[in-house]
């Protein structure tokens, strides 16, 4: 059905389309013939090798910007850990390592590396202290650890962290078992 049709409105459209030519031809119409696309050869590969050998004089080698930055972390890394020449610098990790291989040196070890947040004190002493006298009145109340963690509103880490700081020993479900037990 819909095959028999498509043939008619193809030549209903030609039809059409044959008319508007010629009317467009019988008006005085033109074909105009545009220019088209010229062809762009490639831009000629430029000699790097030439041009370099050509800037740098012969009688004396010129330090270029990446050697002086290389001598230069080579000093600072001397006496200085890598996070310190970055802060000196402002030079990115990845760029002084690489500059470190380049120049085969090495930074100084960063003294404070893996050990975190070790020695430092992270909460006040006087509020870890009331928190503890709370830990040990839910212990002695018979309340779970869990059950003390969502009550006081702390966490897991917190608690364990006054419970070693202050020598606090909260027993295990295990001990609670072995204690009810003659």
């Amino acid at each position: 059905m819909n095959s028999s049709q498509a043939p008619d409105q193809r030549e209903a459209v030609l039809a059409q389309l044959n008319a508007s030519i010629d009317s467009f031809f019988a008006k005085g119409g033109a074909v105009e013939e545009l220019p088209g696309g010229k062809y762009v050869p490639h831009r000629p590969h430029r000699d790097l090798e030439a041009i370099r050998a050509s800037t740098v004089p012969k009688g004396e080698p010129e330090m270029t910007r990446r050697e002086k930055m290389i001598a230069e972390v080579r000093v600072l890394a001397k006496t200085m850990c890598c996070a310190e020449v970055m802060a000196h610098t402002g030079l990115s990790q990845s760029t002084l390592h690489r500059a470190a291989a380049d120049g085969g040196f090495q930074f100084k070890p960063n003294p404070n590396r893996g050990k975190g947040n070790l020695g430092r004190k992270l909460g006040d002493p006087a509020q870890d202290k009331a928190l503890a006298e709370r830990i040990i009145a839910a212990r002695d109340a018979g309340v779970t650890m869990a059950e003390a963690i969502r009550r006081m509103g702390i966490s897991y880490k917190l608690i364990h962290r006054i419970m070693d700081d202050f020598g606090i020993s909260y027993p295990t479900t295990a001990e609670k078992k072995a204690s009810r037990k003659p």
